[in-house]
């Protein structure tokens, strides 16, 4: 087979959950918003490549690129995401030299999609390249650039900001707006206000990756090129759709555990994050910021954390055996 999936059950270290979240609303939208859903969501996945890289005018470049392949996975698509290896420490620069492949696991037309990491089990290119470096540094690459960094999940969900969502506050409500100046400006009449989330439950796939991570970040801040990689994704989402970008905060309209790890950044204006790292799954389940998080992520919530009978969170059931649609 092209590929051997990386179950986070045979991962290294902490387990580490992530999740960042944009709203936004649809100028001129008519009609019940959800029935505007299976549209977004198609488009997100069929333009995936061109909202993560970033190359077009007015939208951020990603630090990767990626590119829908034609190799497949269980009859599921599969993505190919593409780094640089840089370290000034060691003299290296590597430019597309490690490649990170998933496969799509579970997708909903109203939704959205999941992937699960996976190691390729073929040469390519760059495998070459490394193979003509010095000793030691060769046959380190040759094996390290098979795997991709992370073993576990990523999904990106579609959904309207509404009562009722996983850890929403009672009696709450969201502003819809913009902000000049410091000064918050509400658009007039009802708008519904959308929200595009990227979250994961992941640990590193060898031991390898967590040592350069924890030894001085010697090729890549694993951790800081997530937060920056997934924020551009969103941003550049917006930005290339032409919607409204809403700045008001998940702390506005939801309440949990979690509330004190939302965080943000100017450079990725309207992108909330929050991620934390649990020694053990049963640290993870008992919190209910990270309960919520698996409610909106059917594939998250399925995903296995350790090696036993044991199925998920709830016993499994949603998409830990492919993509609810083949491709």
């Amino acid at each position: 087979m092209d590929f051997t999936e990386l179950k986070i059950a045979k991962g290294c270290g902490t387990f580490h959950v992530n999740q960042f979240r944009i709203h936004f609303s649809i100028p001129g939208l008519q009609g019940d918003p959800k029935q505007k859903l299976p549209a977004l969501v198609g488009e997100f996945i069929k333009d995936f490549p061109r909202f993560f890289n970033g190359t077009q005018q007015g939208l951020t470049e990603n630090r990767a690129a990626v590119a829908w392949s034609t190799k497949q996975f269980e009859h599921n698509k599969t993505l190919r995401f593409l780094l640089d290896f840089k370290s000034e420490k060691l003299g290296i620069n590597l430019p597309d030299v490690h490649s990170d492949w998933v496969h799509v696991l579970w997708k909903d037309a109203n939704k959205g999609f999941a992937a699960q990491t996976v190691k390729r089990n073929f040469a390519e290119r760059s495998d070459y390249m490394t193979s003509m470096m010095v000793v030691p540094w060769g046959a380190i690459f040759a094996r390290l650039n098979s795997y991709h960094f992370l073993a576990g999940r990523r999904s990106w969900v579609f959904g309207v900001l509404e009562p009722g969502m996983p850890g929403w506050r009672a009696g709450s409500s969201l502003q819809v707006g913009t902000v000049q100046g410091g000064q918050f400006t509400a658009y007039g009449g009802t708008t519904p206000v959308f929200y595009l989330e990227s979250a994961a439950v992941e640990r590193y796939s060898m031991l390898m990756y967590e040592l350069m991570d924890s030894g001085g970040n010697l090729f890549i801040d694993i951790r800081k090129a997530i937060v920056s990689i997934w924020s551009i994704l969103l941003a550049n989402y917006v930005q290339a759709k032409g919607f409204r970008l809403n700045v008001g905060h998940p702390k506005s309209y939801g309440k949990d555990d979690g509330e004190s790890l939302w965080d943000s950044q100017m450079i990725w204006r309207g992108v909330y994050r929050r991620q934390a790292e649990f020694k053990t799954p049963q640290a993870l389940y008992a919190k209910k910021w990270v309960s919520h998080l698996l409610e909106m992520h059917p594939a998250l919530k399925s995903q296995p954390l350790w090696e036993s009978e044991f199925t998920g969170y709830t016993g499994g059931g949603l998409g830990g055996g492919g993509s609810s649609d083949r491709w």
